[in-house]
């Protein structure tokens, strides 16, 4: 993995999580009840670290929350699993975000994985490069049907399947409604009404728009749907598709619509926290910003609302890229303790259980039945949910080289927004490394 942030991490932290609708699937109950007498185990020394004898089997398991609703999450799975498959101990590793992949890949090199790993979906391709995780296809009961297609897709890889999705999360525009109110506004569908917006709700301290432009993943990410939406692909950003979409970021920069701190504020908390203090009027980011919403005592549909990414022109089809992350089984390990990794991973896939994970992560699930339901019970999700019918997986094109092609494209709107390059020749040197990167196709 690159040093960028991936927007996903299921703890309402800087990635989006990277992300607690207050309702609880009745199977998912004892979940809760499990929590206060659970605890978090911390793994060292090797990470398989697994093994069996006289009946009892040890799996290991890493992930990257540390904190926050997804870590309870699994806390309380793992009592749960335990407690259903008496002779199985989960070994959990909990790790920093910054640190996984880094040492996914190191163990990975040395044939050590985890028997389950917890991967962001864009480094899934990078990992199962490695010939290092264990394809699902084939497994007792494994099954695609229902889910939905961009959020599944993250998951293949040469034509196999690698993981399931924890969750999946997307980003949608966030306005104060209120401030429109007092200017007589409508939430903006087009580019040019959003400019108009922002002009307009630009007062004092406060800016009519904050979005993601750091030197990292984040900011492509948050580009990506302006760009898609108008028809750009990732293999050639030197189009007008890519154009027209930076320079709406550059123009509301340039006009003062925008702080030019966009340069540094991050998704979460710096986007999140310029639009609870009210000093932003609107704001692209995605469901892992609600419980700081609701932290600051915000209401959806009276403090504010959610509306899709504006599009160039009218009528045009949102089309977001996905952020979550996935449960996906080392090779290492006896055919015992991948078979309970698969019960394990399997689990997580029932409707009660993925209704959980959701909640305390503030993702949304990946099955279409079960987000059916979830978005009837919690409106402010409708509009994420809505976009992932025409969402992509931001690996589909690229596989394991995504980062390159991400780094080449943040680093063009680095240049943009500060000038050092104009829009046509940013975009023109993001194309030349993009052109001497590799695609690896998700589907072989």
């Amino acid at each position: 993995m690159t040093t960028a942030k991936w927007p996903s991490q299921g703890d309402g932290g800087p990635r989006g999580g990277r992300r607690r609708v207050r309702f609880m699937a009745v199977g998912a109950l004892t979940l809760a009840a499990a929590v206060t007498a659970a605890g978090c185990s911390s793994g060292s020394g090797s990470s398989s670290g697994s093994s069996s004898s006289g009946g009892k089997t040890t799996i290991t398991e890493l992930d990257y929350f540390t904190t926050g609703g997804t870590n309870t999450a699994v806390i309380a799975y793992n009592k749960q699993f335990e407690a259903a498959h008496p002779g199985v101990t989960v070994k959990r590793e909990v790790v920093p975000f910054a640190n996984l992949i880094t040492k996914v890949l190191q163990e990975a090199s040395a044939g050590d994985l985890p028997n389950i790993v917890m991967l962001d979906d864009p480094n899934v391709p990078q990992v199962a490069a490695t010939g290092q995780l264990v394809p699902l296809n084939g497994q007792p009961g494994f099954s695609t049907a229902g889910y939905v297609p961009g959020a599944i897709s993250e998951c293949s890889y040469q034509g196999k399947q690698y993981c399931f999705p924890i969750g999946t999360n997307t980003v949608g525009l966030f306005y104060n409604k209120p401030m429109f109110a007092a200017k007589h506004l409508t939430p903006p569908t087009t580019w040019a009404q959003l400019e108009s917006d922002a002009k307009a709700l630009t007062s004092g301290k406060v800016y009519g728009m904050a979005f993601d432009a750091t030197a990292d993943e984040q900011s492509t990410f948050q580009l990506e749907p302006w760009a898609w939406g108008a028809g750009g692909k990732l293999d050639n950003v030197n189009t007008a598709a890519w154009k027209n979409s930076l320079q709406v970021w550059v123009n509301l920069v340039k006009d003062h619509s925008s702080s030019k701190s966009v340069l540094q504020w991050g998704q979460s908390p710096d986007l999140a926290q310029q639009f609870t203090n009210k000093t932003a009027a609107m704001v692209e980011n995605g469901p892992w910003i609600f419980p700081l919403l609701n932290a600051a005592g915000m209401k959806y549909n009276v403090d504010y609302g959610v509306t899709s990414i504006p599009s160039e022109s009218a009528g045009q089809t949102p089309i977001t890229p996905l952020g979550g992350e996935t449960w996906n089984i080392g090779k290492s390990g006896s055919s015992t303790q991948q078979a309970d990794a698969w019960d394990w991973i399997k689990g997580t896939q029932t409707p009660a259980e993925m209704t959980y994970f959701s909640k305390e992560s503030y993702y949304l699930p990946t099955k279409k039945s079960v987000l059916d339901q979830y978005t009837k019970l919690s409106p402010q999700y409708q509009v994420f949910a809505k976009e992932t019918e025409t969402s992509q997986a931001r690996t589909a094109e690229y596989g394991a080289n995504y980062p390159k092609v991400s780094q080449a494209i943040w680093t063009a709107i680095q240049s943009a927004i500060t000038g050092t390059s104009s829009v046509s020749s940013a975009l023109s040197q993001a194309q030349s490394t993009i052109s001497g990167v590799q695609k690896v196709s998700s589907s072989g």
